[in-house]
């Protein structure tokens, strides 16, 4: 008989992210002290971290001190707290390894890339053991960070997990598996505008492909709204501690707090204090400049002024267009400069838009993905739609160049 685990899993934190050049520290603080209170009450034996621990792969130094300090806090108020951590798509995979050899690898468990020895999977970093409130073995966790395409092997992504489970299912030695893993897994609902197609040029996998029931719980990340995968076993993404797009203000942003008893697991979620708003205008589509302005002087009456600054509400504004309109930011800069928000666009909606938009309509050029502005280009060129391998190059390409700019 196993002693029961309590589990917190998280994922997608994203630190040192900011919103059109809003910094999210404040909001980052608020979440990790929140989380680590909750860490305490619970009791929690074990916390998962399933990747995007930052929001680029050279984050700032501010970004790298706020984990280290989270951890140095945890292990501090729970001596018996144990921690996994797997490298995510926007991370750099050797900065989350780096720490590895100046901490306590019992308690703190880091899996940036997905580890090699001699040409094959290092299975001995990959797993590791959680121990109960008893201190004895409880649960054996697979430590799965985002996989890149050459980390497949000559079996795919679904031969490549298969693998790994066989092998922790002989590790565990009955002990409940846990498998961990930072990729799109079919049926998943992707956020606009926040997360990437990180299986671009091949079709996303389907869980029961991936998983099987034999594991106990499976811990994803990458997406960022909190969400269950139908599958042969509990399988779960924890999303993100709050929004990072207008598109993800009604995700109901929470932990799973997973119970695992006689190698069932029970999962519970606890949803995560919101500091700073998202607010919409108009809440839905668009609206014609005149119902915009009508809008925000309204807001007057809805907002704190006495709101500290780094927890303003985050406004997000779209217009419906007719035609040339050069006096619309001003007129909108006028409306909101005495309001207490942080405006972090102003999307021009033209009515007459065609029924199949651009990849560049209402957006920024910064939130287009690479393979959208490739795939819209090599149309330009009459090549027509770019096919799966060719993307699926240009995918790893991509990565290459921002793993050397980490």
């Amino acid at each position: 008989m196993t002693t029961p685990l309590t589990i917190v899993h998280t994922s997608d934190w994203h630190l040192g992210h900011e919103l059109h050049a809003h910094p999210r520290e404040a909001e980052h603080d608020a979440f990790l002290a929140w989380l680590l209170d909750r860490l305490e009450a619970l009791g929690a034996d074990c916390l998962l971290i399933a990747g995007d621990i930052y929001d680029v792969a050279n984050p700032p130094t501010a970004a790298i001190q706020r984990l280290f300090r989270f951890l140095r806090d945890a292990m501090a108020r729970m001596p018996d707290l144990q921690i996994v951590i797997t490298g995510g798509n926007h991370d750099s995979a050797a900065r989350v390894d780096l720490p590895g050899a100046l901490v306590d690898s019992q308690r703190l468990h880091l899996v940036g890339n997905l580890p090699r020895r001699d040409g094959e999977v290092d299975h001995d970093r990959l797993f590791a053991q959680i121990a109960g409130s008893n201190g004895d073995p409880s649960a054996l966790v697979a430590a799965v960070p985002f996989c890149r395409p050459g980390d497949y092997g000559a079996a795919g992504l679904s031969g490549l997990y298969s693998a790994i489970i066989e092998e922790g299912c002989r590790r565990a030695d009955g002990l409940p598996l846990i498998v961990m893993g930072h990729l799109h897994v079919a049926g998943g609902e992707i956020s606009e505008r926040s997360e990437r197609n990180i299986l671009v040029g091949g079709e996303e996998a389907q869980a029961s492909s991936l998983f099987d029931g034999r594991c106990a719980y499976v811990a994803l990340g990458h997406l960022h709204r909190p969400q269950q995968i139908k599958g042969p076993c509990p399988i779960r993404y924890s999303g993100s501690p709050f929004p990072f797009s207008a598109t993800e203000r009604e995700y109901r942003h929470s932990i799973a707090v997973v119970r695992i008893a006689e190698g069932a697991a029970e999962v519970e979620l606890e949803p995560i204090p919101r500091p700073a708003p998202f607010i919409a205008v108009p809440d839905r589509g668009s609206a014609p400049l005149s119902e915009v302005l009508e809008e925000l002087h309204a807001l007057s009456a809805k907002l704190d002024p006495d709101t500290p600054r780094e927890f303003w509400p985050f406004l997000e504004i779209t217009v419906a267009t007719d035609g040339p309109q050069p006096f619309l930011q001003h007129e909108i800069h006028q409306a909101i400069r005495d309001l207490p928000v942080r405006l972090t666009r102003i999307v021009r909606q033209s009515v007459h838009q065609s029924a199949e938009p651009s990849p560049w309509d209402g957006k920024q050029i910064e939130e287009l993905e690479p393979a959208e502005i490739f795939s819209a280009l090599y149309r330009g060129q009459g090549h027509g739609d770019p096919g799966a391998e060719l993307l699926s190059a240009f995918a790893e390409l991509v990565d290459a160049a921002r793993q050397e700019d980490a």
